[in-house]
């Protein structure tokens, strides 16, 4: 029952599931005994019952080792109140409304824009030769050889009014996270590397499984016709 007391000895808690409390059953799960390991194996705060954090060698737990490093204390700082309308305060910048602010994506943290923007200017002065590659589609391996300018693939599109060049119908495929239809894939030949034409998933998939070969297709339109 939830009102009986941990059976462990010595313990006077309440009993969270089965017959013993919950930091009994926290301890077994995550040491398989519901003694506390030997202090050495243990993060060095008193009160902390986590193991040390082995992969940065360190005498405190991962909690507690980041807590030191990004606060100088084991205990996390005060959230200080914002005026309203204000999402974050810029060490750089001071002040920063929504406006001034954008959400790194898949993240819920705050960034400067101004800030972005800046160090983006700084790169592009250092890197003046860099490969842009975000006018480009890649298709095969992802180096400037094996790319094709936007214009130059919605031209192609434009072309073949959106349909495989194979079967004559658009694409059906979903992307990775099914929101969207994919585009049609670039198809290209492995041995002169020249772009043939733009091909749905499963022609384009097909042809990979075909290697390309003239020989192994007209076997497999007589196989069909065999069979037909």
């Amino acid at each position: 029952m939830k009102n009986d007391i941990c059976s462990i000895e010595n313990c006077e808690k309440k009993v969270k599931s089965g017959k013993i409390c919950e930091i009994h059953n926290w301890r077994f799960r995550k040491y398989k005994s519901y003694d506390l390991p030997v202090r050495s194996q243990i993060c060095k705060i008193v009160d902390c019952e986590k193991s040390k954090d082995k992969a940065q060698s360190s005498a405190y737990c991962a909690m507690h080792r980041v807590r030191r490093s990004r606060h100088k204390s084991i205990n996390l700082p005060e959230k200080k109140i914002l005026p309203n309308g204000i999402l974050k305060i810029c060490i750089h910048h001071g002040r920063l409304t929504k406006e001034d602010c954008y959400i790194v994506p898949n993240t819920t943290w705050l960034n400067c824009k101004i800030c972005k923007k800046e160090k983006s200017e700084k790169f592009k002065q250092k890197n003046p030769n860099r490969i842009i590659t975000k006018n480009y589609f890649h298709f095969g391996k992802k180096t400037p050889k094996f790319r094709i300018l936007i214009a130059e693939y919605n031209e192609l599109h434009k072309k073949q009014n959106g349909l495989c060049k194979i079967c004559n119908k658009p694409e059906t495929m979903k992307s990775a996270n099914a929101k969207s239809i994919k585009r049609l894939a670039i198809d290209h030949c492995h041995k002169s590397e020249k772009i043939r034409g733009l091909l749905c998933h499963y022609c384009n998939v097909s042809l990979g499984g075909f290697k390309d070969s003239i020989e192994i297709l007209e076997s497999a339109i007589e196989y069909l016709k065999l069979h037909s």
